[in-house]
């Protein structure tokens, strides 16, 4: 029971951590996007279950200090200011998505994975440049998790339109919002 709540207190503080980190930001890069709509498009999901006490108790220190640094290091605002033009550059599929056609909104959720997961990507290989090797280690393990999360979590979503024109477009939704979260505790949590 005190594992529940304290993985949803961090769960809670990362995500107002990272609207908090950003807001300022996304005020002056979300011309034309409405982030309320991209949320309900790609629901959010963030830490996977079965993470460490000790990564959630860092998760749960680093938000509030990330919050009270006035600025980051650079490579690390550089991926914040990457993830935050993502986030803006979503605006293009908002029409796909407002269409209600099906096919139209799965092909909109399609990009917008692709879009996630490529950045994440390249995250990823930054950290490989600049973690020690025990640091990468232990990263490539909580990531192969949450490749597993992510996965576990689409299709729990996805099954509850089991059969109907919808489950395909919950899937890929789902996928794209865990990849949008672990992009953003990827760089919070780890870039220096």
């Amino acid at each position: 029971m005190k594992k529940a709540i304290l993985l949803t207190t961090i769960i809670c503080s990362l995500a107002l951590a990272g609207c908090g980190n950003n807001a300022g930001q996304n005020t002056d890069n979300s011309a034309g996007s409405d982030p309320a709509v991209q949320e309900t498009a790609a629901p959010a999901v963030t830490a996977p279950p079965t993470a460490e006490p000790e990564e959630t108790e860092a998760a749960a220190t680093a938000a509030p200090a990330a919050e009270q640094t006035p600025a980051a290091s650079g490579t690390k605002q550089e991926y914040l200011d990457k993830l935050d033009a993502v986030e803006a550059g979503l605006s293009d599929l908002q029409e796909k998505y407002d269409s209600g056609v099906t096919a139209s909104m799965r092909e909109a959720a399609n990009e917008e994975y692709e879009r996630w997961d490529k950045v994440l990507n390249e995250i990823y290989a930054e950290l490989k440049n600049q973690l020690s090797e025990s640091e990468m280690a232990d990263l490539k393990e909580k990531q192969l998790d949450w490749i597993t999360y992510r996965d576990e979590t689409a299709e729990a979503a996805a099954a509850k339109f089991e059969g109907g024109t919808m489950q395909p477009l919950e899937h890929v939704a789902v996928l794209a919002g865990t990849t949008k979260d672990r992009s953003y505790e990827l760089v919070n949590m780890y870039m220096k």
